[in-house]
């Protein structure tokens, strides 16, 4: 079986518990039996963010233990500079939280390798990757936003582009509990009734759609303005927020 390494954590005394993302099981703990020993020849192949071939033998209570861990890719490049950790550190964490359990999808494991792939082979990153990353990771676990219309009375999302530019001082919003963009008539309604709408424009918008729809090397070569960017992160993080019920870091925060 393949699989990337997620996590590690200490068990016992030399063990430790793995997490590992598959396609065939999606995340699964499992015990690497004397991983933590000087001469044991797996700790290198099980650091986070590793895509390794691996056996499983079944133990006698809930556990499964890792048998024959063999190294595929090591994705050398993404440990030798500290915004790709960061980066990475903090994708990690979100499947970590996001995926449940023995859920297995086959697309979230393709996604996620592809994204290692790509920030494998780049000497500079950009902070705009992770806000795709989870804008997309998100969209794969079902929370995937609704931009191309109103998620209320359906108004086309062309006509509330047109709304937008004939009176530039109104700006649509996105309606979290409703899923996607909401138009300003929606909007001043929904506000009326004390439900929370975020602001957000046009652009904000435009940005969404682009991440979700691009390639890495597209999202890569992506110039965006640090106030735009600014304004769309926060759109995604608080998307995010909303739907993982959780506290999150500001990742906008880090310093590259």
């Amino acid at each position: 079986m393949y699989g990337i390494v997620l996590s590690r954590r200490d068990f016992r005394e030399a063990d430790q518990v793995i997490s590992i993302l598959t396609a065939e099981e999606g995340k699964r703990e499992y015990i690497a039996r004397g991983v933590k020993k000087i001469v044991s020849k797996n700790t290198s192949h099980l650091e986070p963010a590793t895509l390794i071939s691996f056996g499983i033998a079944e133990g006698k209570k809930e556990w499964s233990y890792l048998t024959n861990v063999q190294p595929v890719e090591s994705f050398f490049h993404l440990r030798q500079s500290l915004p790709t950790l960061h980066i990475i550190g903090y994708s990690l964490d979100a499947l970590l939280v996001m995926l449940k359990e023995g859920e297995h999808d086959s697309d979230i494991y393709q996604f996620f390798i592809s994204y290692l792939r790509f920030l494998d082979q780049q000497s500079v990153v950009n902070i705009l990757l992770l806000d795709a990353f989870l804008i997309k990771l998100f969209s794969h676990l079902g929370y995937h936003p609704s931009l191309d219309a109103c998620v209320v009375c359906e108004k086309s999302y062309k006509d509330i582009g047109l709304e937008f530019l004939s009176a530039s001082e109104q700006k649509p919003g996105f309606y979290f509990a409703g899923g996607g963009v909401i138009c300003v008539s929606c909007k001043i309604e929904k506000q009326r009734i004390g439900e929370i709408i975020y602001p957000c424009g046009i652009k904000e918008i435009n940005t969404l759609r682009f991440l979700l729809a691009s390639s890495w090397q597209d999202i890569f070569s992506f110039l965006l303005a640090e106030e735009e960017y600014k304004l769309v992160h926060k759109l995604i993080y608080e998307f995010m927020l909303y739907h993982s019920e959780r506290k999150w870091e500001d990742w906008g925060n880090i310093t590259f």
